[in-house]
């Protein structure tokens, strides 16, 4: 390419940007060219049915109590945020489970009690937003009896078909961040298998008959090879994992907004896909019940920023292309909490507007293929039973770039970019049966009205 056309292709680009910016289309103005616009292979490979809920919600014990209020149901603004993401689950749980016993229960070392209204605010919120709930269970005290306490508390005003029970947090990695009691202290060493496994046995015989079990929410590879034999032992409906792609405890020169927009970070969801085959193959389901942009709390100026907006939603897209029916976004009180919660009013970070807008693509029982792509764009497209079809896309570079799609009709755009904290949507008309539409720099994108196969100028 010459020197001018380097220099005109730099302009459109960044034209294309400012005109995304104030909501409007760029179409490079009578004359002026436009760089190559890419084709789209057909879909191709497994097809995916969305679940009810591909995206989720995670909550520490001690948050969600100060966020449900004083009243007897949560403040109205924290109902409408979860509403916001559709009927999402709602997970209780993290390093706070393993630290928590029944309201009245006897001291122990490394436990405080919960709050006794817990249990009748959750079921307001149930009642208002038609929420599933899993119920996060102390695993590392090893005390079964408080697991059939807060079974029969949470029974008690949800009802059982949106009622699960999960039998630790991390157990895989107990003595990291959270001590094990094994009888006469608390330890820091790592609990071993056979440990882990007689104190979940236990735990599952004190729940109901017939109670949803999920787990073992592994953080690591260290237990992941007996995941298969631990679902039969344990009647998992549901295996499940964490994940984190950038470890804010050990690596926190790595941490950077940069990093979080990567391929390569993309990428690590790969290290769960063998859960989700396992999963597969005994015939449960698989879910991500944890997971957040930066481990330990997540880190302010990257995981409260518009990046994370991207990086969600193109966690999400992948998760469920891999075989994850869902994926639940942590919140701990730190930086990547989606949304905080503030003497009763929410302020939404960029990572909620991203899940806001992705809830809205995703309904259930649509349909999800990949598209093939070697010129380094992520794609899928979904179907809706009716036939509606969207075009979901993520440009991983840094400048502008342009894909050409069949259609006859105007499209509907929709692009979460790294840069602004906000979402752009604007239309395309077709010219000649094609629209021609720009990807904004480290965004993911979402066409609505054309078919998933494209054709290039």
């Amino acid at each position: 390419m010459t020197g001018r056309a380097l220099r005109i292709a730099a302009t459109a680009a960044v034209l294309a940007v400012a005109a995304l910016a104030l909501g409007g289309v760029f179409d490079g103005g009578a004359g002026s060219p436009l760089p190559p616009a890419l084709a789209l292979a057909a879909p191709a490979g497994p097809m995916v049915t969305i679940a009810a809920d591909p995206i989720g919600l995670s909550i520490e014990y001690p948050l969600l109590e100060r966020d449900l209020g004083r009243g007897r149901c949560p403040p109205a603004a924290f109902v409408a945020a979860v509403r916001g993401l559709g009927a999402p689950t709602l997970r209780i749980g993290g390093d706070s489970q393993d630290e928590v016993a029944p309201a009245g229960s006897a001291p122990l070392p490394g436990v405080r009690d919960l709050n006794a209204k817990l249990w009748t605010q959750l079921g307001c919120l149930e009642r208002e937003t038609a929420v599933g709930v899993v119920v996060g269970l102390n695993l590392a005290s090893g005390q079964p009896a408080w697991g059939a306490e807060l079974a029969a508390q949470a029974r008690a005003v949800i009802p059982s078909a949106r009622l699960s029970f999960e039998l630790g947090n991390e157990p895989d990695i107990y003595g990291l961040r959270v001590r094990w009691w094994n009888g006469r202290a608390l330890v820091a060493s790592a609990m071993p298998w056979p440990t882990y496994l007689a104190r979940a046995k236990l735990l599952a015989a004190r729940l109901p008959a017939g109670s949803a079990i999920e787990g073992p929410d592994l953080a690591s590879g260290r237990w992941v090879a007996a995941v298969p034999a631990l679902a039969r032992t344990l009647h998992l409906r549901t295996i499940d994992a964490h994940f984190y792609p950038l470890d804010g405890c050990r690596d926190p020169a790595a941490v950077t907004a940069a990093n979080l927009l990567s391929r390569r970070i993309q990428a690590k969801l790969d290290e769960r896909v063998r859960l989700a085959r396992d999963a597969h193959a005994a015939g449960l389901e698989a879910v991500i019940s944890e997971a957040n942009s930066v481990s330990c709390g997540g880190v302010a100026g990257v995981s409260d920023e518009p990046a994370t907006a991207v990086w969600g939603v193109r966690t999400v897209i992948t998760a469920l292309r891999d075989g994850f029916a869902s994926v639940r976004f942590h919140s701990s009180g730190g930086p990547y909490d989606p949304f905080v919660v503030l003497s009763g009013r929410v302020v939404v970070r960029p990572l909620y507007l991203g899940l806001r807008a992705l809830a809205a693509l995703l309904a259930r029982g649509e349909r999800l293929r990949a598209i093939p792509n070697g010129a380094g764009l992520d794609a899928v497209a979904l179907k809706r039973p009716g036939g509606a079809r969207t075009t979901v896309l993520s440009n991983y570079g840094a400048t502008v770039r342009w894909v050409t799609l069949e259609a006859s009709a105007p499209v509907r755009v929709l692009a979460v970019i790294a840069r602004t904290p906000t979402l752009q949507r604007w239309q395309v008309a077709p010219s000649g049966g094609r629209v021609r539409v720009a990807l904004p720099a480290d965004s993911v994108v979402a066409i609505a009205g054309a078919p998933a196969r494209g054709s290039s100028t």
